[in-house]
């Protein structure tokens, strides 16, 4: 699965490698920082995939092809922003999707770092609190989403106990 998540980087790499976020910085440092955010591999292919539809001509079926789960790339669909739509929709697509859950608050929590940034102007700050907005709505969710992931594995590992015992 390594091997799976360095395509994906070489994969994003080649994607965004003339690309700059707003602030003129190279955009393939927002998705390795997105990338690193992951806890588990999913996560991090996740990451490393999640602006690769919107910013290229690639699509799920050429990813399909390059062999990434179907997982993964069932939270790229919903991960992914379609034009027209409007941020708000986009969000409850986003939230449909526990994995794209996941990794669009890894996604908004860097969007929203500023750290970095020097003097933010009108449209930034209109941004950052619509960004805001939806981060709060989906950490809510992802709290949900990891409780109920740490419930399946604390029942499965029982009953991985539970039948090691009987024999």
């Amino acid at each position: 699965m390594v091997k799976l998540l360095n395509k994906a980087v070489r994969l994003a790499a080649k994607v965004h490698i003339d690309q700059v976020d707003r602030f003129e910085q190279p955009y393939i440092l927002h998705v390795l920082r997105v990338m690193v955010r992951g806890r588990d591999l999913d996560e991090q292919l996740l990451g490393a995939l999640h602006d690769v539809l919107e910013r290229s001509d690639l699509t799920v079926e050429n990813l399909r092809e390059k062999g990434y789960p179907e997982n993964v790339l069932e939270a790229l669909t919903h991960i992914t922003r379609i034009e027209p739509e409007d941020y708000e929709t986009y969000i409850d697509r986003v939230s449909k999707n526990s994995l794209a859950i996941r990794v669009k608050v890894h996604d908004l929590s860097d969007k929203m770092d500023l750290r970095n940034v020097g003097a933010l102007n009108e449209a930034d700050l209109k941004r950052y609190n619509k960004q805001m907005e939806a981060y709060q709505r989906l950490v809510h969710l992802e709290s949900i989403v990891r409780a109920q992931l740490t419930l399946q594995a604390k029942t499965a590992a029982h009953t991985v106990r539970g039948v090691a015992k009987a024999k």
